[in-house]
C-alpha cells in the first residue's frame, strides 16, 4: 500500500486530464471529485477511474473537450444535453441550474442525457445542501451496466443505480447520504478483486442464481451479479431510478439492447425549504432532529451514533492529514496512464517513501 498526499495526487491527475485534452477548469474539476471520493474512503470512485476514462477517450465515448448545454427548459424543469463530456462536468452543470432555478423559484428538476460516468452523488447533493436547499439526486447507467438481478431473479436486469440525498443543518452540517440500491456498488466489487479480497455473504450470486463470496464473477463468462439491497425495497428504488433517471431524461433504460454503458442518465431535484417555513427555522429543527437521533445509547461493543454524512467527513480528515492510500494495483495503473499521456508519476512515490 502506498499513501499519497491529496494535494499531489489532484496535481497529478489534473495534468493527465489536461493531456487527455481537457480544458483545465475541467481537469481540475474532475481531479477534485476522484481525489475527493478517494479522501472520503470511496476508492470505488477515485482515481483509479482514470485508465477507464482515457480508455473512453481513446474509444470515442468520452469527449473531455464538450461541455454540456440546456437542451430544453420550461418552468421548474430543465433538460440537459451532456454532449458525451466528463458526467463530473455535465453533473455539476445540472446541479448549478438546479440551485440557481430552487432558489429563485422554490424547486428545480433537472435531467441530463448523453453525460458519461458522473462519479460519487454525493458531491452534488452535497453542493445543494451547502446551498441551503433539500438535494435528491440519482442516476441509471442508461439501460446498460446491467448487472443487478431484479428481486426473486436470476438473471441481472438493472445497473446499480444510485441515489443521494442532501439536507442543510444551521449550526450542524446537515445529513448527506449517497448509495447503490445494489449491496454494493459495482467499482467496490472490483476494488475487493484487485486487493484479492473476498466480497462479503449475501452480496453476489454466481451465473447460476448460487449466493457466492467471489467478486471474479461481475466480470468473467459467464456473469454472475449483484443482489438489490434490502430485498424488495432497494429493487423497488432502483425500478423508479430507471424511470426518473433513464425514461424521464430520455437517455435510456434497462432494456435487451441498450447504449454504451459510460453513459449516465441524471435526475436532480432542488428544493428550497424557505418556501414552506423560514429557511433558519427548517435548519434548526433538523439540528434538533440530529441531535436527538444522536442521543440514543450506542449498542454494545459500538461506537457512538453517527448520522449519514459523518463517518466520510472523518474519514476525509484523516486522509487529509495522513494521506491517501492506494493499493499496488491503483499505483501501477495510474503509472501506466502517467506514462502513456508522458506526465511525471513521481508523486506516486508515495509520503516518505
Amino acid at each position: 500500500m502506498t499513501t499519497v498526499r491529496a494535494e499531489a495526487l489532484h496535481a497529478l491527475v489534473s495534468q493527465v486530464c489536461e493531456k487527455l485534452g481537457t480544458p483545465r477548469e475541467q481537469a481540475d474539476l474532475v481531479a477534485g471529485t476522484l481525489v475527493g471520493s478517494n479522501l472520503c474512503g470511496f476508492d470505488s470512485h477515485g482515481v483509479f477511474r482514470l485508465a477507464q476514462y482515457r480508455d473512453w477517450i481513446a474509444q470515442g465515448l468520452l469527449k473531455p473537450a464538450n461541455v454540456p448545454v440546456v437542451a430544453s427548459e420550461r418552468g421548474f424543469a430543465v433538460r440537459v444535453d451532456g454532449r458525451q463530456a466528463f458526467g463530473q462536468v455535465v453533473a455539476t452543470f445540472a446541479t448549478r441550474l438546479a440551485i440557481a432555478k430552487a432558489l429563485r423559484d422554490g424547486i428545480a428538476a433537472v435531467t441530463a442525457y448523453n453525460s458519461n460516468h458522473v462519479g460519487r452523488l454525493a458531491d452534488y447533493a452535497g453542493a445543494i445542501k451547502d446551498a441551503g436547499l433539500i438535494g435528491l439526486v440519482m442516476v441509471n447507467d442508461s439501460g446498460s451496466g446491467q448487472c443487478v438481478v431484479p428481486w426473486g431473479g436470476v438473471d441481472p436486469r438493472l445497473a446499480t443505480n444510485p441515489l443521494a440525498m442532501g439536507i442543510p443543518g444551521e449550526a450542524t452540517p446537515g445529513i448527506l447520504f449517497d448509495f447503490a440500491t445494489s449491496t454494493a456498488a459495482s467499482g467496490k466489487i472490483r476494488q475487493l478483486l484487485l486487493q484479492g479480497q473476498a466480497a462479503p455473504a449475501g452480496w453476489l450470486v454466481d451465473a447460476a442464481g448460487k449466493d457466492t463470496t467471489d467478486p471474479a464473477v461481475l466480470f468473467t463468462d459467464p456473469k454472475g451479479a449483484l443482489l438489490p439491497f434490502g430485498g424488495h425495497k432497494g429493487y423497488a428504488l432502483s425500478l423508479a431510478i430507471e424511470v426518473l433517471s433513464g425514461i424521464l431524461s430520455g437517455s435510456g433504460f434497462s432494456r435487451p439492447d441498450p447504449g454504451p454503458e459510460e453513459m449516465n442518465g441524471l435526475f436532480l431535484l432542488a428544493l428550497n425549504p424557505e418556501w414552506f417555513m423560514p429557511a433558519e427555522e427548517f435548519r434548526r429543527q433538523v439540528d434538533q432532529l440530529i441531535a436527538y437521533i444522536k442521543s440514543a445509547r450506542p449498542r454494545p461493543g459500538g461506537g457512538p451514533v453517527l448520522v449519514p454524512g459523518e463517518p466520510d467527513r472523518v474519514e476525509a480528515e484523516r486522509r487529509s492529514r495522513e494521506g491517501i492510500p492506494l493499493n499496488a494495483r491503483t499505483v501501477e495503473t495510474l503509472r501506466q496512464v502517467c506514462r502513456t499521456v508522458g506526465v511525471d508519476s513521481k508523486a506516486l512515490d508515495g509520503i516518505g517513501e
